[in-house]
């Protein structure tokens, strides 16, 4: 279980990890999109991008389908990498959006001319321009594509804006409506970038409140900010470091208590603070009577992560433990190893929970309830097979969120005694990688 995983996901400095490494698709696969080699090094593109220019790094942004209708007419342009796992090489290549006929093309760049990898062809229909984001991944013909940066000054331009990132706290009282809050923020296009919860001391908070704007910290800030876990949470759209201010403020009046439970706030320092990695906070998982939960790429990437949040809340379960994680194939087929041989999309759902950022979950049931909390959370997700869901389970999780047996919204722990090993495997074992 545990140590086997351990072995395989932590790898010595010294070698590649097997970053996203999806098998190589067969022609067949292709279904005919895969062309043979064109020399294509001088040609330009509209949109000003060339198979071989290549822009510095740049952080990931976030964009919203309306703010990218603008761009009609216009090609955006990206550098993939996917890691070929048979070589263990990772290959580059230039993608070029063609954002009015909803169309891509690829070539792959190496040490020589660049060649055609596919050709200009419709997106596939899980796919759309919004899809294309530094720092996201697509799947594209078997290939699992981190998109690390802009192929061009035009693109780098165009989407800069939507580079801004801000970073909220939610205080102990807000626990219970944290996904409505989340649910606010991505109502007005600022999407979750990192997600973390953590449970201060005295010491971390006498940093933390002067960054928030509080005094203190006094005797009753102090029973307030210990009396539960903190969520931390880095937005990511367009002027958010200006737009989250004015809604923290706004959105006081709908869900803070009084001027000290303020429910939520912000300030400048946060991201160093939560996320940089400068320090190492606890876990506040418990290992104890829960069981595990895990929202899928697709569930986030369409905005529906608040929801699902909400809803386990509303239900009565308890959240212990909520973060944010981007799964390279190695550790989703270890996650998902008992259930090989038991699902028979297990590849592709493999696949899916490496597609994107996931948000993992450690439940417990209401104090006192006598609920097995394994099998009364599944119950809450729903079957399995999406379309069983909404016939049986309309108002299940994944009858409401999921799209078919492989995109269906939740993943939750199937017997009692993987609970805490699932757990262990986010909040223990990746924490410590």
């Amino acid at each position: 279980g545990i140590s086997k995983g351990a072995s395989s996901c932590l790898l010595p400095a010294t070698t590649e990890p097997p970053r996203c490494s999806c098998r190589a698709a067969e022609p067949s696969e292709a279904a005919g999109a895969l062309q043979e080699p064109a020399d294509s090094s001088s040609e330009r593109q509209p949109g000003g991008v060339t198979a071989n220019e290549c822009a510095r790094p740049q952080r990931p942004y976030y964009s919203r389908a309306a703010a990218m209708s603008s761009t009609s007419g216009e090609v955006l342009g990206f550098i993939g990498e996917w890691y070929d796992a048979v070589p263990m090489l990772t290959r580059k290549f230039l993608i070029k959006i063609f954002v009015e006929s909803n169309s891509i093309e690829i070539y792959h760049v190496g040490s020589g001319p660049s060649k055609c990898f596919l050709r200009k062809s419709p997106l596939q229909s899980d796919l759309s321009v919004d899809s294309f984001n530094v720092g996201e991944k697509v799947l594209i013909n078997s290939r699992l594509i981190n998109l690390v940066d802009y192929a061009d000054p035009y693109t780098r331009r165009k989407l800069s804006a939507f580079n801004d990132s801000n970073v909220v706290v939610l205080s102990p009282d807000a626990y219970h409506n944290m996904g409505k809050i989340m649910g606010d923020f991505e109502s007005e296009g600022l999407r979750l970038d990192k997600l973390t919860t953590v449970q201060l001391g005295e010491a971390e908070l006498s940093e933390l409140l002067p960054l928030l704007g509080i005094e203190g910290p006094d005797g009753q800030l102090l029973s307030l900010w210990t009396s539960g876990v903190l969520v931390a949470m880095s937005l990511k759209g367009q002027q958010s470091s200006t737009r989250v201010p004015e809604m923290v403020t706004s959105l006081k009046s709908k869900y803070a208590v009084s001027q000290m439970e303020g429910a939520l706030w912000t300030g400048s320092g946060l991201q160093d603070f939560f996320f940089s990695g400068a320090r190492s906070f606890a876990t506040t998982a418990t290992f104890d009577r829960a069981t595990c939960g895990v929202i899928r790429p697709h569930a986030v990437k369409s905005g529906n992560a608040p929801a699902i949040i909400d809803a386990v809340l509303e239900s009565g379960f308890e959240i212990t433990a909520l973060q944010m994680f981007s799964l390279d194939k190695t550790c989703a087929s270890e996650f998902l190893e008992v259930y090989q041989g038991v699902i028979p999309e297990y590849p592709d759902t493999v696949l899916e929970l490496c597609s994107g950022t996931c948000i993992a979950m450690e439940v417990k049931a209401p104090q006192a309830s006598g609920l097995e909390v394994c099998s009364a959370f599944r119950e809450l997700a729903g079957p399995w097979d999406v379309e069983m869901a909404r016939e049986l389970k309309p108002k299940s999780i994944r009858a409401q969120y999921g799209v078919n047996r492989v995109l269906n919204a939740l993943h939750c722990t199937d017997l009692v005694e993987d609970s805490v090993p699932e757990c262990l495997y986010f909040f223990d074992l990746l924490q410590r990688s």
